[in-house]
């Protein structure tokens, strides 16, 4: 059934992991702060994890109508900023980090409810798609399925009809996400997207 993303964003069933394209960052994090808004209405923990300055996130997120303030100091929120790096590096050390991040400030036995990847993944070159790849099903499929929260990871497509429908790289590094997760959404241009479960 297809719907609209931020009416599906409010209703992901928990321990889903959803993948999210999109082509202009400002209406994903619109959708990403509807999930995260949803979460914490509900007094679940969640956490965002982006290359993005805190500082920033959290105006953003204030303006989106979200009491960050109150949400950050109930530790119901975390906003955690990974360093920007080499494109080389981030397999071997962002995603490392992660495991770190979603551990902390709860216990193994008390994970975030939601949790939402706003990494900046690189997918320029082949040798990035199959790192990015192996993450996916090493890490991110394998490891945080574990923690059974609900999850939210993000990437940017140019042109994202063009681009699933190409056998090129692109087309068969995306269809072959789309295996492995639970939900997608297409987030085009703003007010543009659909979304819907894969299983």
């Amino acid at each position: 059934m297809f719907e609209q993303p931020f009416n599906f964003v409010r209703k992901i069933s928990h321990g889903k992991h959803i993948v999210l394209f999109y082509e202009e960052p400002e209406y994903a994090r619109m959708i990403l702060f509807e999930f995260i808004k949803s979460g914490l209405s509900q007094r679940e923990h969640c956490v965002y994890v982006s290359e993005e300055n805190i500082e920033i996130v959290k105006r953003e997120m204030s303006d989106a109508g979200i009491n960050i303030h109150d949400f950050i100091k109930n530790t119901l929120l975390l906003i955690h900023q990974i360093p920007n790096l080499a494109p080389s590096r981030i397999p071997q050390i962002a995603f490392e980090r992660l495991e770190q991040v979603t551990l902390h400030p709860w216990t193994k036995e008390d994970q975030p409810d939601r949790l939402v990847l706003r990494c900046i993944f690189k997918v320029d070159t082949e040798d990035q798609i199959k790192s990015n790849l192996q993450w996916e099903h090493d890490y991110r499929h394998r490891d945080l399925r574990g923690l059974g929260g609900t999850m939210i990871c993000t990437y940017p497509v140019n042109n994202i009809i063009p681009t699933i429908s190409d056998s090129g790289n692109y087309g068969k590094w995306m269809n072959n996400l789309l295996e492995i997760y639970d939900g997608v959404i297409f987030a085009r241009r703003f007010w543009k997207g659909v979304a819907f479960n894969l299983n």
